[in-house]
């Protein structure tokens, strides 16, 4: 394993990098992983068009903060400047409203549709999907909420 972690990550790696992928893709680029809100000011200078906040499903390191602690935070810090998305933990259609109540543009779900891609191919994976959305419309009637992108973290107390 740790021969496999010597090869694949890159502790070189800079913010100037960038420069590099933007020579090569003209594309929009959104840094994943981003927990800390002077990384993500750096990902402005750096010309990125967005971030995901994520700690990679507590996979990598699992003692670093939620990906949802860490919103409000990185939001402030740069939230006008590029587009904000969320991913790690999100499990239910109340956990996408909080997302998006604490400035997320949008969320990501990983392990919930390989789980039902797993237990039941694409029909199953379907069906996760409509209960998300059931599970989001309703926490959105109880918290007021008319359209999602409209969610404010003063809908709901998010325990963090």
């Amino acid at each position: 394993f740790l021969s496999w972690i010597a090869k694949n990550f890159d502790r070189s790696v800079t913010w100037a990098d960038l420069d590099f992928v933007r020579e090569v893709w003209d594309g929009p680029i959104v840094v994943k992983g981003v927990l800390d809100p002077d990384d993500a000011r750096d990902a402005v200078r750096a010309g990125a068009q967005g971030i995901v906040v994520s700690n990679h499903g507590g996979r990598q390191l699992d003692g670093v903060r939620s990906s949802i602690s860490a919103m409000p935070r990185v939001v402030d810090a740069v939230g006008g400047d590029l587009e904000v998305f969320m991913d790690g933990g999100v499990r239910s259609g109340l956990d996408v409203l909080k997302a998006l109540s604490l400035g997320a543009k949008a969320c990501f779900v990983g392990r919930p549709w390989a789980y039902a891609l797993g237990a039941g191919g694409e029909q199953m994976v379907a069906k996760m999907l409509g209960t998300l959305r059931s599970e989001l419309a309703t926490a959105m009637v109880l918290t007021g909420c008319n359209e999602a992108r409209n969610a404010d973290k003063l809908l709901l107390d998010v325990a963090l």
